[in-house]
């Protein structure tokens, strides 16, 4: 019987290019690169071809300029795609013919200094009751744009922190954190800590809430509501 593995992030901390995983994989950083960027390039190509007006609209209406789109190679997988797990260099002891999952939708790739860390992609139907997921393989869940700043924002919403970013990169890093019950690493909580300006911005009433709870040092008057992406920006601007 043949069994998926679905978008979901991996626990990947050493440096080595062979790599024990804790459900008894084995994982190639290497040969995932390679395969993730090509994957990537592909998306990002499928955007811009022909008769590919709607994924471009619908970027279009969450805020994204043509040029930010086009620099950080977002793209648009059309259809699910199944691949072998052992091709994107992650191999089983397991009997079970494996596959990969690549959801459909929009492709959100996080790239520091040229290095392809993760994948995010978004359902581009958002009728339906999917979130944004991660490919496996992936090395962390949360997107850090812009570090070195004085001010940090911390946002849910992948399109409203991509807006933030492409609206305000010279002086504010935005934080994008998609799941709310993943804790912040050390190195982004020594963030938070150190900035003279932290906003967390939340656009439900129960993602406030979380929000409270995920960063107990954090004080009260740094937690603002947004109800759109100006008023996130505006947020951002007078803080």
């Amino acid at each position: 019987m043949q069994s998926f593995i679905h978008s979901k992030p991996f626990n990947l901390n050493s440096k080595n290019q062979g790599e024990k995983m804790s459900d008894n994989r084995f994982f190639n950083r290497a040969v995932w690169k390679q395969k993730a960027m090509a994957f990537v390039v592909r998306s990002h190509r499928h955007l811009w071809g022909k008769n590919n007006e709607d994924p471009q609209a619908f970027l279009f209406t969450h805020g994204l300029k043509n040029q930010f789109i086009k620099d950080a190679l977002i793209g648009w997988n059309k259809f699910g795609q199944t691949r072998s797990i052992k091709n994107w260099g992650i191999e089983t002891n397991l009997k079970k013919d494996e596959k990969l999952f690549l959801a459909s939708g929009i492709v959100i790739p996080f790239i520091v200094k040229k290095e392809l860390k993760s994948i995010f992609i978004h359902p581009y139907d958002e009728s339906q009751d999917n979130k944004t997921t991660i490919i496996p393989g992936s090395v962390t869940p949360t997107m850090v744009l812009g570090e070195k700043k004085e001010k940090v924002a911390v946002i849910q919403n992948i399109f409203d922190g991509l807006f933030l970013f492409q609206e305000l990169k010279d002086t504010c890093c935005i934080i994008i954190h998609p799941d709310p019950k993943f804790v912040l690493d050390l190195h982004l909580n020594a963030m938070l800590k150190n900035a003279d300006t932290v906003l967390i911005l939340s656009s439900e009433k129960k993602e406030f809430t979380e929000k409270k709870s995920l960063f107990p040092d954090v004080q009260d008057h740094c937690f603002y509501a947004y109800q759109s992406q100006d008023e996130a920006k505006e947020h951002c601007l007078k803080n």
